[in-house]
């Protein structure tokens, strides 16, 4: 009997699953809710004072 040829096995390169372990981390998430309680407001830092907006007292006093 004759030997029947060895295929190549296709490899299969799945760049996902090979760098999952490296990206995938668990995380610590701020509770939000017990945030707000405390009176914390993500976007209320650094607001423009009235004399930086010029445009604005133009419209209010013609």
């Amino acid at each position: 009997m004759a030997k029947k040829k060895a295929v190549p096995e296709m490899v299969i390169n799945n760049f996902v699953a090979k760098h999952m372990h490296e990206v995938n981390k668990s995380q610590v998430f701020t509770d939000r809710k017990k945030d707000a309680k405390r009176g914390y407001n993500k976007h209320r830092k650094g607001r423009y004072s009235e004399d930086y907006r010029p445009f604005l007292m133009s419209v209010i006093y013609c």
